[in-house]
């Protein structure tokens, strides 16, 4: 079964970020979500993220991460919800695939949830941000049925009044399900190309992509390069998000407390450049609502 990466690989709104590869090299490569970690259970931030798994009708599927809330309720990216409800499904725990087909019926009681309803911010549209550079509004809220795990529990907010530490140099610590290894190479434009390649091409050619090592959680840092209205960048260099972590969640850590500010919207083509993430306090007055109408 073949699996879909939503990374906000809408990519291509800011791909002129990257590089494009040549002498088939690859881009990225290494033990990364880019250059991350795997979560372990005893991590502070384990107990406040889940993965949003879509079961789509072509027969594919789809990743994406969350971060819990509320006691049924997810906060992700608008793009993540690319098919209807009854498609998608919450995932708790270290490793997707270990939860999916796992053969006693408790642990998926336990950790696999199906979603009742979601809200899509109404301000979200996908062809129309291609012609913006911020603000894209790229959020989600769900509710699914059933209890979370108990040794799950709900993130804390970053409070409003304390927005102001997010500056340019400070810290964010991101987290997701995403790939861990990303490459390229360069292809004809109507080269055949593997199952598990994407091609991209623009007028200087095509380039064939490939990730590979999504399904378990991983986590890193990268320093906040901008600070735009409801929108923030991490400078990604040396470590980020990629294919599958979209929808997951920023943090900072106050008084060695992980407070949640963010949530993964997108970011430069090969995952080694930039990431940007939805400030989700900014979008407060959609997200209070949004929560309380859910079914």
């Amino acid at each position: 079964m073949s699996r879909k990466l939503l990374l906000g690989l809408s990519l291509l709104a800011i791909a002129a970020c990257t590089p494009k590869a040549s002498n088939n090299t690859a881009a990225t490569s290494g033990s990364r979500i880019i250059n991350g970690t795997e979560v372990q259970e005893s991590d502070s931030i384990y107990k406040h993220l889940v993965s949003v798994y879509a079961e789509n009708e072509d027969g594919s599927v789809g990743i994406c991460t969350g971060t819990l809330i509320g006691p049924n309720t997810v906060l992700t990216a608008a793009h993540c919800i690319s098919t209807k409800t009854s498609n998608l499904r919450v995932v708790f725990g270290l490793n997707i695939d270990e939860i999916l087909y796992a053969r006693e019926p408790d642990i998926k009681d336990l950790y696999l949830h199906t979603v009742s309803d979601v809200k899509v911010h109404p301000q979200w549209n996908f062809e129309k941000n291609q012609e913006k550079a911020s603000d894209w509004h790229d959020l989600a809220v769900l509710r699914f049925r059933g209890a979370y795990p108990e040794e799950f529990t709900p993130a804390e907010f970053l409070q409003e009044n304390d927005l102001g530490i997010l500056q340019p140099g400070v810290m964010a610590y991101v987290a997701g399900y995403g790939v861990n290894q990303a490459s390229s190479r360069e292809v004809a434009k109507d080269e055949v190309v593997g199952f598990d390649e994407e091609t991209l091409c623009d007028d200087k050619g095509c380039i064939a992509l490939k990730f590979s090592g999504d399904g378990t959680l991983r986590w890193t840092m990268a320093p906040i390069s901008t600070v735009e209205n409801t929108e923030l960048r991490l400078d990604e260099k040396l470590s980020g998000t990629c294919g599958g972590d979209s929808g997951g969640p920023a943090f900072v850590v106050v008084d060695g407390k992980f407070l949640f500010f963010g949530v993964t919207s997108r970011g430069s083509l090969f995952c080694n450049e930039v990431g940007v993430y939805t400030i989700a306090l900014k979008l407060k007055d959609w997200l209070g609502p949004a929560i309380q109408s859910l079914k």
